[in-house]
């Protein structure tokens, strides 16, 4: 006969693994069937410097995002303001698509809903391309420069 140690021992073992298969078998549940919803892969990162950046948001070593995506602002033709997304990579400087956050300078953090643009347009390969187009058309005539000396010179 097994002593009673054993006994509580592989009971406290079976309602471990059992509690642990349940648990695991909601996780893989609800990522299956996400709610339109309920919150996405992607964040969204506030920084004290008034950026914004999205990605999918990591918090060890150090808070860092990868799949970086920024809010640009800009003026279109009538002097409005027009918000688009650029990929990190697209900047001039030429960087990796990886960004590590000072957690001093972020002045939050919040997840995207799945059914929020930005994170529709993660899901559409098609919507980041248009929106690293830019909008307005860039213009066609030339500068040409002053056509004479400038003023004060003779």
């Amino acid at each position: 006969m097994l002593s009673k140690k054993i006994v509580i021992v592989l009971i406290v073992v079976v309602v471990v693994l059992v509690a642990l298969g349940v648990w695991l078998g909601t996780k893989l549940l609800s990522t299956s069937q996400q709610s339109p919803s309920g919150p996405s892969d992607y964040s969204a990162v506030y920084m004290a410097t008034g950026d914004i950046y999205y990605g999918k948001l990591y918090w060890l070593p150090s808070p860092h995002l990868k799949n970086v995506w920024f809010l640009q602002r800009g003026l279109n033709a009538q002097n409005q303001t027009q918000l688009s997304l650029a990929p990190l990579t697209s900047a001039f400087w030429g960087p990796v698509d990886e960004v590590y956050l000072n957690p001093q300078q972020i002045i939050f953090w919040t997840r995207l809903r799945n059914d929020s643009q930005v994170a529709k347009a993660f899901g559409n390969p098609l919507l980041f391309q248009q929106a690293a187009q830019p909008s307005v058309p860039a213009a066609t005539s030339t500068f040409r420069g002053p056509s004479g000396p400038p003023p004060g010179n003779p």
